[in-house]
């Protein structure tokens, strides 16, 4: 027979966790005049009326029809292996021909990807079945006769989509075949509203002789049990004719959905769209022969201007190759925007094996100002050439040297064990502290510092200490990851040749150390006021980037002139009974990666926190973000589709907020707002 509209896998496998789809905040939507209302009295109410009103009494108001099956207020959950056996009703099924199926249901936020809602199934034939369910959100119907031959159109592509966490009514109508409908018609609409219209066949149940299953939820298919999800069920009512859509719509009218008014608080507006970094186009370049633009970081400094800063990726979006760290300024509050800024873009290895990863690597950047100096800081990572975080070494090399109280950076010399180092003034020493003919640029001068780290013998420039294939230079770094900092007293308008950081913060046992990219914070209150804090992540050398990555902050007590580092909130954390460390962990779904960071009025610094779990990672920390208490919060309503959030604090009528951006999914998409209030004891309540 045809094949099956879904896949085999969406067939018989439930989706991964997290994978489900939520819509964007900016739609407020009404599900019932009971959710519409927050207010207590009305709801009493209303309570009160529905004593005196059946239940959907007007919804129900319908003509010339009759109620062949009718289940009210059932779940599907994991008592009754998410499935609700109505066979008992399958003959009254079978008999008709013309048909409605209305069912009013509510799904897990985190449904899975595909689950049925009602079905008819073989419990000998696999492919002969009929299902309403959801794919991706999407409503559909399919419906196989004994042979597996489709009876319907394609539906997985249905424009109608249902709303994860939220109630909702799907119908089905049947009609078999007249002189105006030489086939027959099925229609499926969702809350109330035509989604797709099928005229291949008037095709139902009694069209599948081999049919012994009927079901809500949970569908058996042959020998297997597939299609499960949690569903709590308002109501399923099966009619012996198919509706019109005028009745389909009077029968879903608690659930019709319309956008409510958009009013803005006095003072407040929306901008208009503007795009401030833009790259190629179907793997063209832009005008500027840029092909993308990634990592986003925004900062409004004490004089209003707005810092925008971004990773800019020449050859390609991959995190590798030729990456600038670039900012662009707007004076005006994001109308118009200066031309781009380049932070720093190291030079390319003219020389390199691969071009496309031919480059020393800076990529992700975060930004953060002090309001005491005005000072401006870009923290951000590098790495030498090669492919980053997913190129390092399995063998580790020391970086640095500390001598006399100093710590110098070490250089390795091709055919040799020892270290070399490099000074004051970029003077190379030998692993026995004498003075070379070699001299480092330590401090560049070129456009974008591009300069950094060429080495020279004299006046004859030999290579770069950054390059690793094919070089010319006869020294290199260790193949290690670095942390580097600029900064701007000019509001962004110039920026310093790059510091490196990395001996101050990271330990001898991390593999890995990078920033959370986006925006750090300064501390407003408490013991640590004036404080800066940077979010960062680091991995070790058990297992990398498999089971140990950790976030934490990196902290400056002085004005950006010296950094430590915090303790990971995975350090000596309690997970399935067992203690773990970031420093030895090796355990994938504990990890918790890039972050951003806000401080509460109460002091407590909360870190938000990309991870595995598929929602919302959050850690809170008593001492300024030294360490963290164990308990890390999860916040189901809040997906995490892994991939970097931002939050900011804010107050609004004396109440404290947390606004919170991200990615609603499946995938890295679907961007959305969250809004949490602020309780009294540090706690939040999501609101959106």
């Amino acid at each position: 027979g045809e094949s099956s509209t879904l896949t085999d896998t969406e067939k018989s496998q439930p989706s991964e966790e997290g994978e489900n789809i939520t819509l964007p905040a900016e739609h407020v939507e009404s599900v019932s005049e009971t959710e519409l209302s927050g207010n207590k009295q009305e709801q009493e109410r209303k309570d009160k009326q529905e004593e005196k009103i059946p239940r959907d009494y007007y919804a129900r108001d319908l003509e010339n029809v009759e109620t062949v099956i009718e289940k009210e207020d059932v779940e599907t959950n994991a008592s009754n292996g998410q499935r609700v056996d109505l066979s008992s009703e399958l003959d009254k099924l079978k008999k008709l021909e013309n048909a409605t199926v209305h069912m009013e249901f509510k799904p897990d936020a985190s449904a899975p990807r595909f689950y049925n809602l009602f079905s008819v199934s073989s419990d000998t034939k696999e492919n002969e079945y009929f299902t309403m369910s959801v794919l991706d959100n999407t409503a559909l119907i399919e419906g196989r006769g004994a042979n597996g031959e489709q009876f319907y159109d394609k539906y997985t592509d249905a424009p109608l989509k249902v709303r994860p966490g939220q109630w909702n009514s799907v119908t089905f109508t049947v009609e078999q075949p007249t002189a105006e409908l030489p086939h027959g018609r099925v229609r499926l609409y969702v809350n109330g509203v035509l989604s797709r219209t099928s005229l291949k066949s008037g095709n139902f149940i009694k069209d599948m002789p081999d049919v012994n299953q009927a079901q809500l939820g949970a569908t058996k298919r042959g020998n297997k049990t597939v299609w499960g999800s949690n569903l709590q069920v308002r109501n399923l009512t099966v009619y012996d004719r198919a509706l019109s859509p005028e009745e389909v719509q009077t029968r879903s009218q608690l659930f019709e959905r319309g956008d409510l008014e958009k009013k803005l608080p006095e003072g407040a507006k929306i901008s208009e769209k503007e795009d401030v970094f833009e790259g190629g186009m179907n793997n063209k370049p832009n005008k500027d022969g840029i092909k993308s633009y990634r990592i986003p970081a925004l900062l409004k400094t004490d004089k209003g201007t707005l810092i925008a800063g971004a990773d800019e990726r020449r050859l390609h979006s991959s995190d590798w190759g030729d990456i600038g760290m670039v900012i662009r300024r707007s004076e005006d509050n994001g109308k118009t925007w200066g031309d781009r800024v380049t932070i720093t873009n190291l030079r390319d290895n003219p020389k390199a094996s691969d071009p496309s990863i031919g480059s020393p690597v800076n990529i992700d950047m975060v930004l953060v100002q002090d309001p005491e100096t005005k000072r401006i800081f870009s923290i951000y990572d590098m790495f030498p050439e090669g492919k980053g975080i997913f190129g390092m070494s399995s063998q580790k090399e020391e970086a640095y040297k500390e001598i006399d109280g100093k710590t110098y950076q070490i250089l390795y010399r091709e055919g040799e064990k020892g270290a070399y180092t490099i000074r004051e003034n970029g003077t190379v020493y030998t692993p026995d502290g004498k003075a070379t003919d070699y001299r480092v640029v330590v401090d560049p001068v070129k456009p974008a510092y591009s300069d950094k780290g060429d080495l020279y013998k004299g006046d004859q420039l030999l290579g770069n200490i950054y390059f690793t294939t094919n070089k010319t230079s006869p020294f290199r770094i260790a193949k290690d990851s670095y942390l580097w900092m600029s900064y701007s007293d000019d509001d962004g308008k110039t920026w310093s040749a790059p510091q490196d950081i990395t001996p101050m913060v990271k330990a001898d046992w991390m593999k890995f150390l990078g920033v959370g990219p986006g925006t750090g914070i300064v501390l407003r209150n408490g013991p640590h006021k004036g404080r800066i804090l940077i979010p960062v992540y680091t991995t070790n050398n058990v297992s990398h980037l498999n089971g140990s990555q950790s976030s934490r902050v990196i902290y400056s007590d002085d004005h950006g002139k010296t950094w430590h580092a915090g303790e990971a909130v995975n350090d000596n954390r309690q997970v399935d009974g067992q203690k773990i460390h970031s420093s030895t962990m090796n355990n994938r779904r504990a990890q918790n990666t890039e972050s951003t960071v806000v401080q509460l009025n109460n002091g407590d610094v909360k870190l938000f926190m990309r991870g595995l779990t598929g929602d919302l990672q959050v850690a809170t920390s008593k001492d300024g973000g030294v360490t963290w208490e164990k308990d890390i919060k999860r916040y189901p309503q809040v997906k995490d589709v892994y991939v970097q959030m931002s939050a900011i604090h804010t107050m609004h009528e004396g109440k404290e907020y947390i606004i919170l951006s991200n990615a609603g999914g499946p995938k890295r998409e679907n961007g959305m707002v969250h809004l949490a209030r602020v309780e009294e004891n540090g706690e939040l309540t999501w609101l959106k």
